[in-house]
């Protein structure tokens, strides 16, 4: 009996997500499928693949060594099904991964060429906060994603495209004296910015821990717009990308600080597999690095 293609999937999530039940709720199955896609791969494989007696599934020593070829694996396989469902070059399915500043300021662009070069191509975009793009992507959902900070990880490919340059900013109508940002002077008002665990969160935290201050109240949201709205209505500071204020921090009434301590760029990336897709993506990442120039 010879292995299938469901069986080593079920496989790779069982590790990946660190359990059964997990792996069923991501290929929406039933747990007891996922435990008898497993116990057939082990006899096809004549070989225990995990150690059962833990809480949590552990890989034996097979299930070890097969799992890098595994996410190898998995890679061709999406390939062939895209390739046979659109065997035509310049179709398919493109999934890309935006954040916000990324979004609003090139994203347009390089859509509106993609759709030049290749009209039949269809482009599935999802804009969100960095950490969760980078998770979408280490789990498959997305293919290339522009994002900010950026984790490094075997088998996936990371390209440099352009400092972040991250300012305080606060409503004009904000009785706020002077135009520096301290820890001191901004620890008392509320601070909006994206959820924990992203880049934008982590960099407030660190830049409050500098001076020993912890900010009584960080409010979360999604997207960075709204989050430049929140604080153009005067009543808390927000912490952004000096990019994506260019277009409108005067129309939406906001004070642009300066900080002390300073404030540390963040490093905005493109990340993909290196798979056999991997010079389609480098392509997309440089056509994106021109747009961003210009």
């Amino acid at each position: 009996m010879r292995y299938s293609l469901g069986q080593v999937e079920a496989f790779y999530w069982v590790v990946r997500l660190g359990g059964f039940r997990a792996a069923a709720a991501h290929l929406n199955l039933s747990q007891p499928t996922i435990s008898l896609r497993i116990r057939e791969l082990e006899r096809a494989l004549d070989a225990v693949l995990f150690d059962r007696a833990a809480y949590r599934p552990t890989l034996t020593a097979v299930g070890g060594a097969i799992y890098a070829d595994v996410q190898k694996m998995l890679p061709h396989a999406e390939r062939v099904e895209r390739t046979a469902r659109e065997p035509n070059p310049g179709r398919g399915l493109l999934r890309i991964g935006a954040a916000d500043s990324f979004a609003d300021r090139v994203l347009p662009k390089l859509l509106a060429i993609l759709a030049k070069r290749h009209p039949f191509l269809q482009i599935d975009v999802t804009v969100d906060f960095s950490s969760r793009l980078e998770k979408m992507l280490f789990d498959r959902a997305i293919d290339v994603a522009f994002l900010s900070q950026p984790r490094l990880r075997a088998r996936t490919i990371v390209v440099p495209l352009w400092q972040i340059d991250l300012v305080w900013v606060v409503g004009r109508s904000l009785p706020f004296e002077g135009d520096l940002a301290t820890p001191e002077n901004l620890a008392d008002l509320p601070i909006f910015t994206n959820p924990s665990p992203s880049g934008l969160f982590t960099s407030i935290q660190t830049w409050f821990g500098m001076r020993g201050i912890k900010p009584r109240r960080i409010n979360t949201c999604n997207p960075l717009t709204v989050i430049a709205q929140l604080a153009s209505v005067g009543t808390g500071a927000a912490l952004l990308p000096r990019e994506l204020l260019d277009n409108f921090a005067d129309a939406a009434g906001l004070r642009v600080l300066q900080a002390d301590p300073p404030m540390p760029n963040h490093q905005f990336c493109a990340l993909w597999w290196d798979d056999e897709s991997a010079a389609d993506y480098a392509s997309l990442v440089d056509l994106a690095r021109q747009i961003g120039a210009r």
